[in-house]
């Protein structure tokens, strides 16, 4: 199988080795060459390497050590590391201590204290508060939320974002104490006359107003730009007003970032000790040092943990469903401190690894580990050396179950849905306005498994590029070539 593409491409040497490959644009096959000359790529768009995981030195690849922009794919080299320096099982927490053991009227604060988990629900918050109140506190005189388990510790104050869509999910910068990850569902119904947006959960303090106009357009076909929200500081809380228009008959659901995180994490957490408690007036401190009388001493009381899912189900949300928020925090957990996590520490960790496994990272540029990022580097060279690395290593099942399967679900649920394609492939996917870019495993008929890094950077890699990959990968796994 392949013959004529092999004799062509056959690089004698192990996947890691730096021996020149040929960069010719004949080497890429014929509908790979002719899809990027009809979509206007020159040749040196793209860069790939597709080796026999059983037989290294039968590597097909063009430009494989060239640094390219990987997009999401870069998600695989923070998997893999986390799974390896981090173990299957990890899990980050939120903990809930108090200086001394609770009393009816304790002098100190509480302190919540957020250790980068993913999964801090208001119903976990609950739970955590719940479990003080069950130890005896009643009145709480004030709670300190301690995020400094980054550094710094409010980073979406400090960096910008990644395009112009702030208050989108995927360009949501974590923090440490991630309350409903700072997002807020609203929800958006309708009859033939009346519509109403309602907040999930409701919060006291939030008043929702709306001057929406009813149409007769279709549910299905609405967008959330036909709606425009604004949210006012009152002097008693916050008002918010929607306006636009909306269809007759519909409902709706929108996840957006609404409130500034401190302000949501206040008014959740406010409202849920008073539905606990009773106490009317709670005091949500914002600090990034202890404020004075919230020192833990050494032998403050641990009153509850709230801990994620273990890294092997965490690792499914960020690869089949490419969470950039989740692997940012993912990164910075690599840094294995109990606080002041810096994404500087976190690249030396994942540098200082690579090294250990005998993978110099020439070419690699880091910046968050979610490959939403400007900067990010990776060769395919070496993120295919990575991907051998875990298909030898214990938690290779873990990693591959997290990858989106052909046809089948995650982002690769629309695509490789024609016969001998369809769950033969695992393959993390990458987009970005410039890139589109693959990566995983394939299962190729004849031939066993197979590693594929395949990326293409171009002014118009989203728009254009994504078949030329899809030929790539059908190419490899068919005599269509």
């Amino acid at each position: 199988m392949h013959l004529k593409w092999l004799s062509a491409l056959l690089v004698v040497a192990p996947l890691c080795a730096a021996e020149p490959t040929p960069s010719a644009a004949a080497q890429v096959p014929f509908k790979v060459r002719a899809l990027m000359q009809q979509q206007g790529f020159s040749s040196d768009a793209l860069a790939f390497i597709a080796s026999p995981l059983d037989n290294p030195s039968a590597t097909l690849s063009f430009q494989p050590d060239r640094a390219m922009q990987p997009a999401s794919t870069m998600k695989l080299l923070t998997s893999i590391a986390a799974l390896e320096l981090l173990g299957t099982d990890y899990r980050a927490k939120t903990e809930l201590r108090a200086a001394s053991p609770p009393a009816t009227k304790p002098n100190q604060p509480l302190v919540l204290k957020g250790y980068g988990a993913t999964e801090l629900s208001y119903a976990e918050a609950w739970w955590l508060l719940q479990q003080a109140y069950q130890a005896g506190l009643r009145q709480m005189p004030a709670l300190w939320l301690d995020r400094s388990w980054i550094s710094p510790a409010r980073q979406d104050l400090e960096a910008g974002y990644f395009d112009e869509s702030p208050e989108a999910y995927y360009n949501l910068i974590p923090d440490a104490l991630f309350l409903e990850r700072a997002m807020s569902l609203l929800e958006y119904s309708s009859d033939a006359q009346h519509f109403e947006a309602r907040l999930q959960p409701a919060m006291a303090g939030v008043t929702i107003a709306s001057d929406v106009r009813l149409t007769s357009q279709s549910c299905a076909l609405w967008h959330h730009s036909h709606l425009k929200l604004q949210l006012n500081r009152q002097p008693e809380g916050f008002a918010l007003k929607v306006s636009g228009e909306f269809p007759q008959h519909c409902q709706r659901q929108l996840y957006r970032q609404l409130f500034n995180r401190a302000d949501q994490s206040r008014l959740m957490l406010q409202q849920i000790w008073q539905q606990i408690s009773g106490q009317t007036e709670l005091l949500v401190i914002e600090a990034s040092n202890p404020p004075p009388g919230a020192e833990m001493p050494a032998t403050s009381v641990l009153l509850a943990t709230q801990q994620d899912p273990p890294l092997a189900e965490r690792l499914r949300s960020i690869n089949k469903n490419s969470d950039n928020a989740l692997t940012r925090l993912l990164f910075l957990a690599l840094a294995q401190q109990q606080s002041n996590n810096s994404q500087a520490q976190a690249e030396a960790q994942l540098t200082q690894w690579l090294h250990s496994i005998g993978l110099p990272p020439q070419g690699l540029v880091l910046d968050n580990g979610s490959g939403l990022s400007r900067q990010e580097r990776i060769s395919p060279r070496l993120l295919a050396s990575v991907l051998q690395h875990a298909w030898q290593s214990p938690y290779a099942p873990e990693l591959i179950s997290s990858l989106p399967l052909a046809g089948v679900d995650g982002t690769l649920k629309n695509r490789f849905k024609a016969p001998g394609l369809k769950q033969q492939a695992r393959l993390k996917t990458g987009t970005l306005r410039n890139v589109v870019a693959l990566a995983g495993y394939l299962k190729v008929p004849g031939q066993g498994d197979w590693v594929l890094v395949a990326m293409l950077n171009h002014p118009y890699a989203s728009y254009k590029g994504r078949p030329v990959l899809d030929a790539l990968v059908e190419a490899l796994m068919t005599d269509e070539h």
